[in-house]
């Protein structure tokens, strides 16, 4: 299988500590390596941003979409630092910084969920990491069913197959 932008995934993925397998994983799920992939998520805008003073004024089809390779919500890429414009996330060197930073903060956080896990037990927080990189933290904890746990497993399974070919 060839990973379009690879060397682009591998300079963002190191930058951040990832596995670049598992963010090009990431990558062919969320976008299958298409940079100007785009999808607004109006029901994000009613639930979280329409009534919020940061952003009720602000387009709804800009600011509650997702972009990129891998589908970084704009929203979060600002919380995470970004100050540009939506569409600059489309760029594959952007979209992947921000994308890798959200997902090395999920990482994180998921470990802090446990502590003194064995390696054969990291498998729980990697699929944690992964289902709230899909949708958000809530309901996504280690602790307990993921509520985008077919999400998580998907990208594993794109992952072991990226690792088999790239080793």
């Amino acid at each position: 299988m060839t990973i379009p932008y690879r060397a682009e995934i591998d300079v963002a993925a190191a930058a951040h500590g990832l596995d670049a397998d598992l963010v090009a994983a990431v990558v062919m799920q969320e976008s299958n390596g298409w940079t100007s992939a785009f999808r607004h998520e109006s029901e994000f805008w009613d639930k979280y941003l329409k009534r919020n003073p940061l952003w009720k004024d602000r387009n709804p089809r800009e600011v509650s979409s997702s972009y990129g390779l891998m589908q970084v919500m704009y929203v979060v890429a600002v919380e995470h630092g970004f100050t540009g414009k939506p569409w600059e996330l489309f760029d594959p060197a952007v979209g992947l910084e921000y994308g890798c930073r959200v997902l090395a903060k999920l990482f994180t956080w998921a470990r802090s969920q446990y502590t003194g896990l064995a390696s054969a037990e990291q498998a729980i927080v990697r699929r944690a990491a992964l289902a709230a990189f899909n949708g958000g933290r809530g309901g996504n904890g280690p602790n307990g069913p993921l509520r985008n746990r077919d999400y998580a497993d998907e990208v594993l399974r794109r992952y072991q197959k990226i690792k088999a070919e790239h080793s």
